[in-house]
């Protein structure tokens, strides 16, 4: 998954989800808070299956944090008939998302993050030395 897409979230918490996107998520997908950000990540069913792989049975104190962070967040997404998907209000809260929206696609899942945090955001991108960061992932 990969660009940038706005959009925003009526009253009710619903909002049109990029159509280019949702053919990559598939008619299922989980919505949980991102444990790095003040954002919302999207996972497809395979994606949000390797992670619960990755997070079952470590039971160090941690890795239940971790786990009561994501999963108790957590819930299950399927787009109408318009493409539209509904987010809980708790997640909303959380991303301090209230009207307009961005998504990113993030290779194999989304962010959602309310717009002016997102712009926000896109500052540290001055700060970033793409060249170093280039070598240090091997690209």
């Amino acid at each position: 998954m990969f660009g940038h897409y706005e959009h925003t979230v009526d009253q009710k918490g619903r909002m049109n989800f990029p159509a280019k996107l949702l053919k990559e998520l598939g008619e299922h997908f989980y919505i949980s808070k991102s444990i790095n950000e003040k954002c919302l990540t999207v996972y497809t069913s395979e994606s949000w299956n390797t992670l619960c792989e990755k997070l079952k049975g470590n039971s160090s104190k941690n890795a239940l944090a971790v786990q009561r962070f994501i999963f108790g967040s957590a819930c299950e997404a399927e787009p109408d008939k318009q493409g539209r998907i509904a987010i809980p209000l708790a997640l909303r809260t959380y991303a301090g998302i209230t009207g307009e929206v961005v998504v990113v696609g993030m290779a194999d899942r989304a962010e959602i993050w309310d717009k002016a945090a997102w712009e926000e955001y896109e500052k540290i991108f001055e700060s970033i030395d793409f060249n170093t960061a280039q070598g240090e992932l091997g690209i």
